[in-house]
C-alpha cells in the first residue's frame, strides 16, 4: 500500500514538534519524563507512513530507524514507569541500542544513495572521523578523565563520537554532491548534529544518558527527534533512499593532501603529546589502525579497480569497432596469427578458414536511406552473425561494409559449409531500418590455411576470391561464395 504525503498535516506535524520541544524547558521537573516519552513515542507513527510511501525496496533504512526509535522510547520509557535508579541500568542500555540503530539508519542511507561514489565517501568519512579524534583527544578525553568515568564509558563515548563524525562526513558528501534538492536529507544531518552535541555533552556533565539529565540537553534530544520527524514527513524522504547520481570522483592533490592529513594526524597528536610530556592516546593510536586506515586501503583498492577497468576500456577501444562492438581489423589479423601459430605446432586434421564477406547492395542503401539507416544494418548485421558462432570463431568488422570471419581448430569443409549456410540464414530476414524494410545480400572469400602462409596473405588471397565471387554473382541468390 502506497501513501501519498500530506502536506499540510505535515507542517502540522512538525509545529507541534517544535512546540513540544519548547514546552519541555518550562515544564516543571516531574512532568518533563513523561513528556520527553509522549515526545520520542510521537515520532513512530510518521516513520511507519513514510515506510508505507516507500517502494518495498526502498525500505531497509526506515525500518532501521523505527526500530532504533523503538529502543529509543522504551529506554525513555523505563524513567516514567519506574523512576528509580536501579533500573537506570536497563534505560542506558536500550537507549544505547537506540543510538546504535540511528547510526545504522544513517549508515544504509549512505550505503544505498551513495553506491556510485565509493572513493568520495570514505574520503569524506576519513577526514570527519579524524576531525572526530582531534575533538576526542583535545576536549573530550580529558574532560572524561576529570569526571573519573569507566574505562568501558569512556569507549562508548569514543566509538560514538567516531563512528557518527564518520557518518556524518558521508552525508555531507552526499548533501554536497546531489544534483536535486533534498531537504530530508539536510534535516537528517541536523539530527545527528544535534543527537552527537547532546550525546557528548551530556556523557561530560553528567555521565549517564538517563539519569540526572539536565533540561538543556533533553531539549538537544528532543531537537534531534523533531529534526528526524521533519526529515521523515517531508516528500524528498521517499526518494532518499534511491541510488544517486554518479558525482565526478578525482582524486585530486588538495584530496590527497587532506586524505594524508588524515591519515597523520593519530600518530602526530601522539608524538605532540609525548614532546610537552602528556603520556600519548592509545585509544586515538588505535583509531588510526583499526578505523581509518583500513578505509584508506579500500579507497586505493576502488581507486586500483577503477584504473584496471580503464585499462581494459581503452584497450577494449583499441581492440574492437566503436560501430557494432566486434573486433577490428588489427584485432582480427591478430588472433588469426595465433591461431595459424597453434594450428603449426599441432598435427591433427583440424585446421584454419578464412571468409572474407562483402554486402552486396549496401552502397544503394547507404545513398538511398543515409548513412544513420546504413550503420544501423551493419550493427543489425553484426548482431545476426555474432548469433550461433562457435567458441573457436571469430567475427571483425574489416572496413566498410566487410567483414572477417576465422575459424579455428575445425575441420575445414565443414567450416565452409557451416559459415555459408550462417551467412545465408542472417540474410533471409529483411532488415527493418526506421521503417523502411531492406534486403542485402553477400559475395565471400573463402580460403584454407596451407600451414604455410602468413595472416596477411590469408586475408590477401580471401578478398580476391571474394572479388570473384562478386564478378559472378548470381542476383537470384542471397550469398556467392569463390573457394581461393
Amino acid at each position: 500500500m502506497r501513501i501519498a504525503p500530506d502536506r499540510r498535516g505535515a507542517a502540522a506535524y512538525v509545529s507541534a514538534l517544535l512546540v513540544a520541544t519548547a514546552a519541555h524547558g518550562i515544564l516543571p521537573e516531574p512532568a518533563r519524563p513523561a513528556w520527553f516519552f509522549a515526545v520520542s513515542v510521537a515520532i513512530l507513527p510518521s516513520i511507519v507512513l513514510l515506510i508505507l510511501r516507500c517502494p518495498r525496496g526502498y525500505r531497509q533504512s526506515w525500518t532501521v530507524l523505527l526500530t532504533a526509535f523503538v529502543f529509543l522510547s522504551a529506554g525513555n520509557g523505563v524513567r516514567v514507569v519506574f523512576g528509580s535508579s536501579e533500573w537506570m541500568m536497563l534505560g542506558e542500555s536500550l537507549v544505547t541500542v537506540g543510538h546504535t540503530g540511528l547510526f545504522l539508519s544513517a549508515l544504509s542511507l549512505v550505503i544505498q544513495r551513495g553506491r556510485r561514489d565509493p572513493g568520495g565517501l570514505i574520503d569524506a568519512a576519513v577526514v570527519a572521523m579524524s576531525g572526530g579524534g582531534l575533538l576526542w583527544t583535545c576536549v573530550l578525553k580529558p574532560r572524561s578523565a576529570s569526571l573519573e568515568l569507566s574505562t568501558g564509558s569512556q569507549i562508548a563515548l569514543f566509538v560514538t563520537v567516531i563512528v557518527l563524525a564518520g557518518v556524518l562526513g558521508a552525508l555531507g558528501r552526499l548533501w554536497v554532491t546531489s544534483q536535486q534538492p533534498m531537504p530530508a536529507l539536510h534535516l537528517l544531518v541536523y539530527a545527528l548534529i544535534a543527537a552527537l552535541v547532546g550525546n557528548t555533552a551530556l556523557a561530560l556533565s553528567t555521565g549517564s544518558m538517563t539519569d540526572g539529565r539536565p533540561v538543556w540537553a533533553e531539549m538537544l534530544f528532543l531537537l534531534a527527534y523533531t529534526f528526524v520527524g521533519a526529515a521523515v514527513s517531508h516528500p524528498s524522504a521517499v526518494d532518499l533512499a534511491r541510488l544517486g547520481t554518479a558525482p565526478p570522483d578525482r582524486l585530486t592533490t588538495t584530496r590527497l593532501a587532506l586524505l594524508g592529513a588524515a591519515v597523520a594526524l593519530a600518530p602526530a597528536v601522539g608524538v605532540l603529546r609525548q614532546l610537552r610530556g602528556y603520556s600519548a592516546d592509545g585509544l586515538l593510536m588505535a583509531l588510526a589502525v583499526l578505523g581509518i586506515v583500513p578505509l584508506v586501503i579500500i579507497r586505493i583498492r576502488a581507486l586500483a579497480l577503477e584504473r584496471e577497468r580503464a585499462e581494459h576500456a581503452l584497450m577494449h577501444q583499441a581492440t574492437h569497432d566503436a560501430l557494432t562492438g566486434l573486433p577490428n581489423r588489427s584485432e582480427a589479423l591478430d588472433r588469426l596469427s595465433l591461431a595459424l601459430d597453434r594450428e603449426r605446432a599441432e598435427t591433427s586434421s583440424m585446421g584454419v578458414v578464412v571468409f572474407f564477406c562483402d554486402l552486396d547492395g549496401f552502397k544503394g542503401i547507404n545513398d538511398r536511406l543515409g548513412h544513420a539507416a546504413g550503420d544501423l544494418l551493419l550493427q543489425q548485421l553484426a548482431r545476426r552473425l555474432s548469433t550461433g558462432l562457435r567458441s573457436g570463431d571469430t567475427l571483425a568488422r574489416y572496413g566498410g561494409d566487410e567483414f572477417l570471419i576465422v575459424c579455428a581448430g575445425t575441420q575445414q569443409s565443414e567450416a565452409r559449409t557451416r559459415i555459408c549456410r550462417h551467412l545465408d540464414e542472417a540474410l533471409a530476414v529483411p532488415f527493418d531500418l526506421a521503417g523502411h524494410t531492406v534486403n542485402v545480400g553477400a559475395s565471400i572469400g573463402a580460403v584454407v590455411s596451407d600451414r604455410i602462409s602468413g595472416a596477411h596473405e590469408l586475408v590477401r588471397r580471401a578478398d580476391h576470391a571474394m572479388y570473384e565471387a562478386k564478378q559472378r554473382r548470381d542476383r537470384s541468390s542471397r550469398v556467392t561464395v569463390a573457394l581461393a
